[in-house]
């Protein structure tokens, strides 16, 4: 919260009974809009609540801000993530390798 970019408008929170069961997370920094975090209790996955959560800082982005380009990081191993991401719209932009196997036949880290 102590960052210039914090903006607690942009800071959403779904509960369920009394009890919170997802957040996300939106980020503005130079003109970029950012799907900074997404979460949802284990109990809620499956259940929309990603979507849900991710459209509605999605609208508060782009309508309330004004932003024309949303960006977001999220890990290839995280496939259903990457289904809810998607289908909303967004395309791959870059990857980034963070560490790879040993090369063929040498046995060394590249």
């Amino acid at each position: 919260m102590a960052e210039p970019w914090f903006d607690p408008a942009g800071f959403f929170l779904a509960e369920r009974d009394g009890r919170l069961v997802g957040f996300h997370w939106t980020k503005t920094e130079h003109g970029l809009g950012e799907v900074y975090v997404v979460g949802v209790a284990p109990q809620e996955q499956g259940s929309g609540l990603g979507r849900a959560l991710t459209a509605i800082g999605l609208r508060h982005l782009g309508e309330e801000r004004g932003l024309d380009t949303v960006l977001l990081y999220v890990d290839a191993d995280n496939p259903a993530a990457l289904r809810v991401y998607e289908r909303l719209g967004f395309t791959v932009h870059e990857v980034d390798l963070m560490y790879s196997g040993p090369s063929a036949g040498d046995g060394s880290p590249r």
